[in-house]
């Protein structure tokens, strides 16, 4: 199915963010990566793609990810019971900390989540974004009477939208002005993502914008559940948590430095971890492709129009496929693959292909430094009783 979409990948989705960019001016009816398809899409997708989706770009955010992480990680030190059970809402921490990470990488700068980086501006774009991902939410999973009039989550939606456009436009503003600035020292291993979109060519000023912002939604709330059912995992399965620790302490040493992008390279049992997790409790089910021609699939014939949900998730709880199915073993991913060969299309969360998760690289980059940071300085362990699905 992947094969057969290939050329045409459309999905949909995001019809209520779709909408809100279409009503205003602003976007000149062009509504970005996250929902468009097609040939707008394309434009768009070719060109963001590439910086986005080079590590040694990446590796320019690596420090100040960790403080990032480090920030999260001393929050939730200091509120503690005398048992040395977490008092917070860790899963409402976990979203600031996606929250914060991803707004550097799009904004370029800290908006507040955490003590010590607060002002009038941040914590507006704080709250923006924050209530654009609750009205996209609410939108997309309940009530779909925005389509026929202006509800409250589609109201919000728009405002919060056109507060954080105005925060992108001009924060790129400034970017190309210091871009100008500086022509003359510019060398592309010491360039941000924005910046490489600024200078980049084939974009225009408002589509890097939109692209900026899509990041936000595009990357949160995928990000810090991601991380909850990691923490979880390990929570119910010591035995994995120790083995990760063994490599921490083998890869980190005393912690005392910053992490480097050859030490999260050497992170394999972290990597495992994270793809166990993902096997065990899948983000989701699978992608959805909407047909753009009649084919044939295994003696079925589909329609154009038709949309086609890829029930990839599935496969992870399949005993055919994942011998020990029931069990958290992040050894099966290892290059030593004690539990035999895995097949490259079975678990894919961040989907394949050209309409691959475009923050792929971004995200496992920001779990992996919480992951070390974490485990490093502490066990997790707790009493949380098993842990269902359920997906909307």
């Amino acid at each position: 199915m992947y094969k057969l979409t290939e050329k045409s990948p459309a999905r949909g989705g995001m019809l209520s963010l779709k909408k809100a960019r279409y009503n205003n001016p602003y976007f000149q009816k062009k509504g970005g990566i996250v929902v468009e398809d097609g040939k707008e899409w394309w434009r768009v997708r070719s060109k963001v793609q590439v910086p986005l989706m080079k590590p040694k770009n990446l590796c320019l955010y690596i420090e100040e990810m960790e403080r990032i992480s480090l920030d999260l990680i001393h929050k939730v030190s200091r509120h503690r019971d005398g048992k040395g059970e977490v008092t917070l809402d860790f899963l409402e921490e976990l979203q600031k900390w996606a929250l914060e990470s991803v707004c550097f990488v799009s904004i370029n700068q800290r908006i507040g989540c955490f003590d010590g980086v607060v002002n009038k501006d941040s914590k507006e774009i704080r709250d923006a974004a924050f209530e654009l991902l609750d009205a996209i939410f609410t939108c997309e999973t309940r009530s779909k009477l925005w389509k026929i009039y202006r509800t409250e989550p589609f109201s919000k939606l728009e405002k919060s939208l056109e507060f954080l456009t105005a925060v992108c436009d001009k924060v790129l503003h400034e970017t190309k002005k210091k871009l100008a600035s500086r022509k003359d020292y510019l060398s592309e291993g010491n360039l941000n993502i924005m910046e490489h979109l600024a200078l980049s060519g084939g974009l225009t000023h408002k589509d890097i914008v939109t692209f900026m912002m899509d990041i936000i939604p595009g990357g949160t709330n995928t990000t810090s559940d991601n991380v909850a059912v990691v923490l979880y995992l390990l929570a119910k399965n010591p035995d994995a948590q120790r083995k990760l620790q063994e490599e921490l302490d083998r890869i980190l040493g005393d912690g005392e430095g910053p992490i480097t992008p050859k030490q999260l390279a050497q992170l394999s049992y972290a990597r495992a971890v994270l793809k166990e997790a993902n096997r065990v409790m899948p983000p989701m089910f699978g992608p959805v492709r909407l047909l753009q021609e009649d084919i044939q699939f295994r003696g079925y014939a589909l329609k154009k129009g038709w949309s086609v949900l890829f029930m990839n998730g599935l496969l992870g709880w399949e005993e055919s496929v994942f011998p020990q199915a029931d069990k958290f073993i992040p050894e099966r991913w290892l290059r030593s693959k004690p539990l035999g060969d895995i097949h490259p299309y079975t678990i894919l969360p961040f989907s394949h292909g050209t309409r691959m998760c475009i923050g792929r690289r971004l995200v496992e980059q920001l779990i992996y430094i919480l992951m070390a940071r974490l485990f490093h300085r502490f066990t997790w362990s707790g009493s949380t009783p098993d842990m269902g699905e359920s997906t909307r």
